[in-house]
């Protein structure tokens, strides 16, 4: 009795395999659906708002770009040479607008205290040269040192730096404390 209950089992199951292997499913019907951006701004307050604000800080961009210029120097580093600890050093950086409107320097700063850049405050006229006078202190600065100057201009991009490098030699004799009075 139990292998007539097996084999009855065992051809249910055969015939229900070769069933699903030759039926196919209906194939279903996909329904693609547009995305109308225009009727979810229309429906939503928020969404309208935030992009109302986008097209507005599109056309400052656009707005921005138009009055904008460019800015090329001679080198990516300059070299400055050496000097002895203590000296102050002023060197000048020409550079070039290299756009079609005038260049105008809002400001120019060092990467820290012992560089101090001074600039033109006309504006340069496009394809003419402007200077930046970079004073250096070389006070506490042994060995080799590498600074740069920041220039916010308008510019695409608003702020460009220039490197420079120099190498500060330490003076011959460092006078102590005692030094100072006894001379």
């Amino acid at each position: 009795m139990k292998k007539i209950a097996y084999t009855l089992l065992i051809i249910c199951f055969g015939t229900l395999f070769f069933y699903q292997c030759k039926h196919k499913p209906d194939e279903e019907k996909i329904e693609v659906q547009t995305f109308n951006k225009d009727s979810i701004l229309a429906n939503d307050p928020i969404l309208k708002k935030a992009d109302s604000v986008a097209k507005v800080f599109g056309e400052e961009d656009k707005e921005a770009a138009k009055n904008a210029t460019s800015i090329k120097f001679d080198k990516e580093v300059y070299d400055f040479g050496t000097c002895t600890e203590g000296d102050k050093v002023k060197k000048v950086i020409e550079f070039t607008n290299t756009g079609k409107l005038p260049l105008t320097i809002k400001q120019a700063y060092g990467s820290c205290g012992c560089t101090i850049p001074t600039y033109d405050k006309e504006p340069v006229a496009p394809g003419k040269k402007g200077k930046i006078e970079v004073n250096f202190d070389s006070t506490h600065k042994p060995g080799a040192n590498t600074k740069q100057v920041m220039i916010e201009a308008n510019t695409i991009p608003t702020i460009t730096s220039v490197t420079f490098s120099i190498k500060v030699n330490t003076t011959a004799k460092k006078k102590g404390f005692l030094d100072r009075f006894m001379n």
